[in-house]
């Protein structure tokens, strides 16, 4: 004992925080490129590799899958084998993976490399906030977390710009993902130097069945949800596997619950202030890659804008980042954190209810406020709601706790595609089918599909019919995210911390206001 507490006094003397900081953010940023930088190259892969609808969502959604269900069991590794080997090697394996998929053609390989690339950003991700937790003291470590949250945010805007660029200047679909390789690559570089190494706590075992349950219960939610896209959401093969999904995610709660040892440390939800803070990041990410999803299409195909053009117009989502991450800190100090966290909601929502306003032809100042008033109010929930839960998470187990935070915000990305573009295209589909109802069944068929493959059909009726379609679909998808909002608000308001916690504390720090959840 004595032996391990000197290794540690003498590894914490060598460490220089903001460069461990700096390795950190630049190893989270490669993960969350990854999980957006496709967003903007898939109108392209529609047209080189002929992906459906249905397949360019899982190009998507089979990466935050796995990366989901992967996270619990690589959360407790971190805890037991040492956060810095596993943060290495899950950054090798997340390069080698992601240079691989960016050479494929094939939309099934394609999706197969995509879930491989989950799995090693699965040993990430919870990794990075655990070495925070570690190496930072409590009365800096708001700050820190806050500039991780900041760095975080900005990759999953600046995903589009860059992947943009690349495109915009002739580059195959595949080089996006050359580019996330590359960063990851610096970010393994920058880990091997300046991570410290930290003690493993040798606590919990790796049990594997969670993570097939977390795979299968998610997994199968998702694929009903997707199944939607093109059979609808009362067909059979939509509700049965959701609702199996549910049922197999419901068991492991239970069973994790029940266990001395659980990776999905469920019981955490007994704290009030994880709890809202869960329930807001994960609807924040629902919203969010929700968002990047069908306005990435409503800006190249219904407006005609450049990969490079809608990646520009993408910039208020980072600059909103860079402006809300600081303002989150000053708001957190006078009001609280679960006031900061309840406005940052609303403004995400008010927002999301400002996207009903694009149109073929509007101006796209329009487009540039709204996206920056939807990240001002992601920023207002990233920063203060991940240090609001990660106060509820004992050090020891920092790893399996940030696990879980991330576990959900991963799911709430999925989810966010899953259902706001199976909402978007089942609805296209069914109002394309009406639309053309004196056409030949082959033009309805083809229009109907997509909305890229209303544009190429030829048909001069399908032409016309295809970017109203779109917009009206576009619209109704939005008043699901608008609802979502809703009821996140209505969570935040309402789930209050004991008084017993205090929420008189001064307003002295971040720290003092984010800890009122711990003995709750």
């Amino acid at each position: 004992m004595s032996n391990s507490n000197t290794e540690e006094t003498a590894e914490q003397t060598t460490v220089r925080p903001f460069r461990a900081l700096f390795a950190l953010t630049l190893t989270v940023s490669a993960v969350l490129l990854g999980s957006t930088i496709l967003n903007v190259a898939l109108p392209t892969m529609q047209s080189e590799l002929g992906a459906s609808n249905t397949e360019q969502q899982w190009f998507l959604n089979a990466y935050t899958l796995t990366f989901a269900g992967f996270l619990p069991v690589a959360g407790s590794a971190g805890d037991r084998f040492g956060l810095k080997r596993l943060l290495a090697w899950g950054t090798a394996a997340f390069a080698v993976t992601t240079a691989v998929a960016g050479f494929l053609d094939s939309a099934l390989g394609i999706i197969v490399l995509r879930a491989l690339m989950g799995v090693a950003a699965a040993t990430i991700m919870p990794a990075t906030l655990a070495v925070i937790l570690r190496i930072f003291p409590p009365e800096r470590r708001a700050r820190a977390i806050a500039s991780w949250a900041a760095a975080s945010g900005l990759s999953i805007s600046l995903g589009p710009l860059l992947g943009g660029a690349l495109l915009s200047a002739g580059m195959w679909w595949g080089s996006v993902l050359e580019l996330v390789a590359l960063f990851a690559i610096l970010g393994l570089a920058a880990t091997w130097a300046w991570i410290p190494r930290t003690p493993a706590s040798g606590v919990g075992r790796l049990r594997m069945m969670p993570v097939a349950a977390s795979l299968a219960g998610i997994g199968l939610l998702v694929f009903g949800v997707v199944h939607a896209t093109g059979d609808g959401w009362a067909y059979l093969g939509t509700w049965l596997p959701a609702a199996v999904g549910l049922v197999v995610l419901a068991g492991l709660v239970l069973a994790e619950v029940r266990h001395r040892e659980p990776l999905l440390d469920v019981r955490l939800f007994k704290h009030a202030s994880f709890t809202t803070a869960a329930v807001a990041l994960t609807i924040g990410s629902f919203v969010v890659y929700g968002y990047l999803y069908f306005t990435t299409f409503y800006l190249q195909l219904v407006r005609g804008y450049t990969p490079l053009q809608t990646g520009l117009l993408f910039i208020p989502l980072s600059a909103g980042l860079v402006v809300g991450a600081p303002l989150s800190q000053q708001v957190t100090r006078r009001f609280g954190a679960r006031t900061t966290i309840a406005a940052g909601i609303a403004l995400m929502g008010v927002a999301f209810a400002g996207v009903t306003g694009l149109g073929a032809h509007t101006s796209p100042a329009w487009f540039v406020v709204d996206a920056f008033a939807l990240q001002i109010g992601f920023a207002l929930v990233l920063a203060p709601g991940t240090t609001l839960a990660s106060s509820s998470v004992p050090t020891d187990r920092a790893g399996a706790g940030s696990a879980l935070l991330n576990t959900l915000r991963q799911l709430g990305s999925a989810l966010g595609v899953a259902v706001l573009g199976s909402v978007l295209w089942s609805r296209y589909a069914g109002m394309m089918t009406d639309r053309l109802a004196d056409s030949p069944a082959g033009v309805r068929r083809t229009a109907a599909e997509s909305l890229a493959s209303a544009l190429a059909s030829g048909d001069a009726a399908a032409t016309k019919a295809a970017a109203p379609t779109f917009l009206s679909a576009m619209h109704t998808t939005t008043l699901i995210a608008v609802g979502v909002c809703g009821i996140a608000l209505l969570v935040t308001l309402f789930m209050r911390p004991p008084r017993r916690t205090g929420t008189s504390l001064p307003p002295a720090s971040v720290r003092e206001r984010v800890h009122v959840g711990r003995g709750a």
